[in-house]
């Protein structure tokens, strides 16, 4: 298909390029500078807060894949009308290109912040997301609207940023980029109108995390190996219970998440500590 990606300098965006391109679409890219690396492909400078420039961008396209928004890590530098204008403003006017160009299928990057619907972010992926089903009721645009956990960029200290985030509602970013992969393939045979938790798996069942409070490391260490020497040693907190992940929309995409805690312990194990602690952050 041929592919309109908003946003394509950002966190996902630089990751998507190349795995749509290897999949063999046709690419139009967009954001405010042409990123460094990306693929000599067609690219539209634009602002999608405005719109302008959207409609020519999206000429002769399939899909969009709409990625660009403020997130929680912005919180304290962006106002409200920053995050409304980029991540409802912008959305509007992606679907506005689409319905110029008679594009009928959509993929919007939501969030999980979705279900804290009463703050600045969450509130802007509900009414994201609304707007997704307006045009699909409206205009018969097909979409998933894919809602990510806790994906943000680690900066140091891996065993406890990444690692300890996964046991707690963190997902990795790969099976985010998958996730949007499947959901662009489904949008290729399917009718849309799906949303999708793009979450880590669950590794464990309600059953399995029972008792967790009384004794952390004992329940830690009955369900993932070997994790126990790995908390100890990289003080990671482990006193909150987790808990389990929904799993709205996997079984339409064929969503299948495979990182989570215990692959994480099982990587760890395999490295000494100074390896582990000089990890830097990919994306």
């Amino acid at each position: 298909m041929r592919i309109l990606l908003t946003g394509a300098g950002g966190n996902i965006g630089r990751g998507l390029v190349p795995r749509l391109f290897d999949a063999g679409h046709d690419l139009v890219l967009s954001d405010l500078v042409r990123p460094e690396g990306l693929p000599d492909v067609p690219f539209h400078q634009l602002d999608v807060q405005d719109g302008f420039g959207l409609d020519k961008a999206a000429e002769g396209c399939d899909l969009i894949l709409h990625t660009p928004a403020w997130h929680g890590i912005h919180w304290n530098a962006r106002t409200e009308i920053d995050f409304w204008r980029l991540n409802v403003q912008g959305t509007f006017w992606a679907f506005q290109a689409a319905l110029a160009n008679d594009v009928k299928r959509f993929v919007f990057l939501s969030s999980q912040a979705w279900h804290g619907h009463y703050d600045k972010y969450g509130f802007t992926k509900r009414v994201g997301e609304e707007l997704c089903e307006y045009h699909r009721h409206a205009h018969g645009v097909a979409y998933v609207a894919v809602r990510p956990a806790d994906l943000t960029p680690w900066g140091t200290d891996w065993p406890r940023r990444y690692g300890a985030r996964l046991l707690y509602g963190g997902v990795d970013r790969e099976d985010v980029l998958d996730s949007i992969l499947l959901s662009v393939a489904y949008l290729e045979r399917g009718e849309g109108g799906v949303v999708l938790d793009a979450v880590r798996p669950n590794a464990f069942t309600a059953d399995d995390l029972e008792g967790w409070e009384a004794d952390p490391l004992g329940s830690c260490e009955r369900i993932f190996p070997g994790s126990r020497e790995v908390v100890e040693r990289y003080g990671l907190d482990v006193a909150r219970r987790p808990g389990l992940s929904s799993n709205a929309g996997w079984a339409e995409v064929g969503y299948a998440p495979t990182r989570h805690f215990g692959t994480f312990i099982e990587e760890i194990r395999g490295m000494d500590e100074a390896e582990a602690r000089a990890l830097v952050c990919p994306y």
